[in-house]
């Protein structure tokens, strides 16, 4: 049974570094563009944000507005943020503005575009892009995210971000045992 590491307010630095260099990744997640030999709607749109549920469309557009209060604003007080990846965990608002912060200090141009959705009950998964360029990589990423969304009225009482570590280096144009510089 694998520990989770919850990250006090100092070791933010670190544990933006292990945004990348990390443990053991959690696997692709799903995409939401079809794969050969799959079927699609004809006439459906490419990107199903309009099915995004509000929570999820206002989570993604904060992780993209730069503005690290936004995103730590959608949750509540007793809030845990975790990367499933990296197998990190970040505990209420203050948390997740740390790991906001330390993400965008290695990751320029760090978004993440919703593309489709669903919600059921107090639960709602966001399926989407995430990308930008690992500070002195070759090249930008774009690989495929889950997140899902555990809420208390309108606020997020709980996250889980599902996304493969190794396609984010390997697009990156990074070696799989890659740290970053002072890690």
């Amino acid at each position: 049974m694998r520990m989770r590491r919850f990250v006090p307010g100092l070791a933010v630095g670190v544990a933006a570094a292990a945004l990348i260099a990390g443990t053991a990744g959690a696997g692709s997640a799903a995409s939401s563009e079809a794969s050969p030999g799959t079927q699609q709607l004809v006439g459906a749109p490419k990107h199903g944000e309009e099915r995004v549920p509000a929570v999820g469309r206002r989570w993604a557009a904060a992780w993209t507005t730069g503005d690290t209060r936004d995103l730590a604003r959608l949750y509540t007080k007793d809030a845990v943020y975790t990367d499933r990846a990296l197998n990190l965990v970040f505990r209420g608002p203050k948390g997740v503005e740390e790991w906001e912060t330390g993400s965008r200090q290695l990751i320029e141009n760090l978004k993440f575009e919703a593309t489709g959705g669903f919600r059921g009950g107090d639960g709602v998964v966001v399926e989407g892009v995430f990308s930008g360029h690992i500070v002195g990589a070759p090249r930008p990423f774009a690989v495929p995210l889950v997140t899902v969304l555990r809420l208390r009225g309108n606020l997020i009482r709980s996250s889980n971000d599902y996304y493969n570590r190794g396609e984010i280096l390997s697009e990156s144009g990074l070696p799989a045992d890659w740290t970053p510089p002072g890690s």
